[in-house]
């Protein structure tokens, strides 16, 4: 039993790494070593299965230039996926300026008015509330969310020219 086993792992050894001092490149030997694809049910084939589909989302929604009513459906998208929490999806996808109660002349919304249809820049939106968090309201719990949220917005950001 002990001979095949040895004999097994040379000549494996001899595939991975062909003749000495030939070496293989890196996706070519662990391709040799684990199959062309994870098992379906893996941690690793998951973990991809979600990075495509978050990459998928990503390239369909333009943070730097998305309505409100974009910005609930990519924040609801990426929860259902399991790519971002309860909380941050709560935030993410309330957006007062589709609330048929807006008041765009109380003190908390005078920059803002309603219009639903507008795009945004949610990257300079959340960096301003991220400043606003810091300067007035610098609990751990709203810092580590809102900077949460915002190292999201910025991976998606869309590439310069």
């Amino acid at each position: 039993m002990f001979v095949y086993a040895a004999m097994d792992y040379f000549s494996m050894y001899d595939d991975l790494y062909g003749q000495e001092g030939d070496y293989l490149p890196a996706n070519e030997y662990l391709t040799a070593l684990a199959g062309s694809e994870p098992h379906p049910d893996s941690v690793m084939a998951q973990a991809l299965r979600m990075a495509a589909d978050v990459a998928q989302i990503a390239n369909e929604h333009n943070v730097r230039s998305m309505t409100p009513r974009d910005m609930i459906d990519m924040s609801r998208r990426l929860y259902l996926l399991g790519a971002i929490s309860l909380p941050e999806y709560a935030i993410m996808s309330f957006q007062p300026h589709l609330h048929v109660d807006f008041n765009a002349n109380a003190a908390s919304y005078r920059s803002m008015f309603k219009s639903p249809a507008r795009k945004r820049d949610y990257i300079d939106a959340w960096e301003k509330h991220l400043e606003f968090v810091q300067r007035y309201h610098p609990d751990p719990v709203s810092l580590a969310l809102s900077k949460e949220i915002l190292d999201l917005l910025q991976s998606f950001e869309p590439l310069g020219d």
